[in-house]
């Protein structure tokens, strides 16, 4: 049997049927490369699965995980991953692969940063589609993720922007902020300018802020990592009332 488990922002966050699973295999595995703990350590991950567990890197997962699906019909072998394990296309494409060699698999949901939108103050029902936010690199400056802020925006639609991961690290919201109103000075363009955007930055630690403003204010303030931001549309009322009264929000 192949596990595909999430096991939440934090390691105190590993559910009961989880860690249940997480006793019935004989290998475990940590996708070490998509996200990070906002608080905690693998080694206190191991701790609670009372289990040694081994982290992976990108290419470990997407290009030889499949030996290790192989494996799977004979002995159970579980991956960990950081939040909900089925946010990020790779995950899905493992039980796609383990579906067409006929190994039995189980999903095991976690909690991720979708479950916490609600503390913002903001209607989870007014929510468009999630980007992630990509640093430029040499011959590699993708801008796709402006195009459906856009499109978010001119629907009436918030939109969560989670931040990349490079060299392990997320990158700052000072970093992706700015990157953000780069492109959009390249296309003579105000919404990022212009709308309220709301900073969540170590979510379910002890350190958790959510904070908001304009981005030029925003990109002047240090936040702990990792971050998130939430590109804000049209407020309604009730939005309104709880960004005023939960954080001070001036609109």
């Amino acid at each position: 049997m192949f596990y595909l488990i999430g096991v939440g922002l934090k390691p105190e966050q590993i559910t009961l049927e989880a860690l249940s699973a997480v006793q019935k295999c004989f290998e475990l595995y940590f996708d070490s490369y998509t996200s990070c703990f906002s608080e905690g350590s693998l080694a206190q991950l191991e701790k609670l699965a009372g289990k040694k567990i081994v982290p992976l890197q990108r290419a470990e997962i997407e290009e030889h995980f499949i030996e290790k699906l192989k494996e799977a019909k004979e002995k159970n072998i579980a991956l960990l991953v950081i939040g909900n394990a089925l946010f990020a296309t790779t995950h899905i494409q493992l039980l796609i692969e383990a579906a067409k060699l006929n190994v039995p698999y189980r999903f095991i949901p976690g909690i991720s940063i979708t479950n916490y939108l609600g503390i913002t103050g903001l209607s989870n029902y007014r929510f468009g589609e999630i980007v992630s936010v990509v640093m430029p690199e040499p011959n590699y400056a993708p801008e796709s993720f402006y195009d459906k802020i856009v499109r978010n925006y001119e629907n009436n639609l918030h939109t969560l922007c989670l931040l990349d991961i490079k060299n392990g690290k997320p990158i700052s919201v000072k970093d992706a902020l700015r990157r953000l109103l780069e492109i959009e000075a390249k296309r003579n363009a105000k919404i990022i300018k212009n709308a309220l955007i709301i900073v969540i930055s170590s979510l379910a630690s002890e350190k958790q802020k959510i904070a908001c403003g304009k981005a030029e204010e925003l990109t002047k303030k240090e936040f702990c990592k990792p971050a998130s931001l939430i590109i804000c549309a049209k407020l309604n009322e009730k939005e309104k009332e709880a960004l005023k009264t939960l954080y001070g929000a001036e609109l």
